[in-house]
């Protein structure tokens, strides 16, 4: 087949190539998300025309479809742990040429480090293609590299600094660049080592708290998988809106005197679950910052707050009153100003 007939199959199949990679790059997306696989990032791509010419000329190929990353997907994660269970959905969800696809750790040297990515060659698989919204990427193929975060930071820089020694690099260099290969792989087992220790430590603390045993420090671990079995049957996704910010309201509970999660159970059950969480938008650093002014509101302003939020919405006045939280409990410790009618501003006193 000459260069010029294959310059026109790419610009004929330019836009079928882009409309698949686009479908697979949402369909995989969705695929994680409803899995709850947590990730760094899913993305698409279309080899440029350049691209898929140069690789043309530089294999033996009989025909342009031969070629099988036109379309290519990426999915990143944070932990080689998290590639596993993407592979697992891959293998699952899409039609894999095994033959073409593969581990690149596998197949490397036991005495060897340095790139490493797992592979696909991947198709819409036969149920989907019997969709109307999947059939006319019948007989395309499509590529996925999976690879976690550090994974990824050594394959763009090897990428780039081979290209820069035309692949060829001085060999102490080389053996520089192993060596911090092989460190950036000893890291990602590290994280996944700490990861895991994470989620046993949060199933103990979950097991310990289905039992009544609470007397666990507070860290954000402990008291996130408190707060969602204190309030287990409401909507925990909106109440955990921000909470990963949550070295504020840490500090806040341990400035007023919070230390373990018994101590946050006592201040919580000052009010019914249904009662802390009737007020509109609420969330966890919201609740628990409602308890403790609740509790004992100079203390809570004098010793807690720093500052670290500015003002109330009007709207949600009446629910913060029937908690017993009333604006004149307030005015002690800080300056309420209502300049703007949707929200009422909180100022500190001078005399703090």
């Amino acid at each position: 087949m000459d260069r010029s007939a294959v310059e026109a199959w790419y610009d004929q199949n330019h836009s079928r190539y882009q409309d698949l990679t686009s479908t697979a790059e949402t369909l995989l997306t969705k695929l994680l998300q409803g899995k709850s696989i947590p990730y760094h990032s899913v993305s698409g791509r279309l080899k440029t025309r350049k691209s898929f010419l140069d690789k043309w000329d530089q294999k033996d190929y009989s025909a342009p479809e031969d070629i099988m990353d036109v379309a290519g997907l990426r999915v990143i994660t944070h932990t080689t742990a998290e590639v596993k269970r993407v592979c697992e959905v891959i293998e699952q969800e899409f039609t894999i040429d095994t033959s073409n696809s593969g581990d690149k750790a596998q197949n490397m040297g036991v005495d060897k480090v340095g790139y490493l990515s797992v592979h696909y060659i991947a198709s819409m698989n036969e149920t989907r293609l019997g969709l109307p919204e999947y059939e006319r990427f019948t007989g395309m193929c499509f590529e996925i590299q999976v690879r976690s975060l550090l994974q990824h930071a050594w394959a763009e820089i090897e990428h780039d600094r081979n290209y820069k020694f035309a692949s060829v690099l001085p060999k102490e260099i080389q053996r520089k660049f192993y060596l911090v290969a092989g460190t950036l792989e000893l890291m990602d087992q590290e994280f996944c080592a700490l990861s895991s220790e994470i989620d046993k430590y949060a199933e103990m603390v979950t097991e310990q708290t289905e039992k009544g045993e609470l007397d666990i420090p507070i860290d954000s671990t402990s008291l996130l998988q408190y707060l969602n079995k204190h309030f287990e049957g409401y909507d925990l996704k909106s109440l955990e809106r921000n909470f990963s910010k949550n070295d504020k309201i840490i500090q806040e509970l341990d400035d007023f005197g919070i230390k373990n999660l018994q101590e946050v159970d006592e201040l919580l059950n000052q009010k019914s679950s249904s009662e802390w969480v009737e007020t509109p938008s609420s969330s966890f650093i919201g609740i628990l910052r409602r308890a403790m002014i609740l509790k004992d509101a100079q203390k809570y302003f004098e010793s807690a707050w720093h500052e670290n939020w500015d003002f109330i919405y009007s709207s949600k006045w009446k629910y913060w009153e029937k908690l017993g939280i009333h604006k004149r409990d307030l005015e002690k410790y800080v300056k309420l100003t209502y300049d703007n009618p949707d929200y009422i501003e909180l100022e500190k006193l001078d005399s703090n």
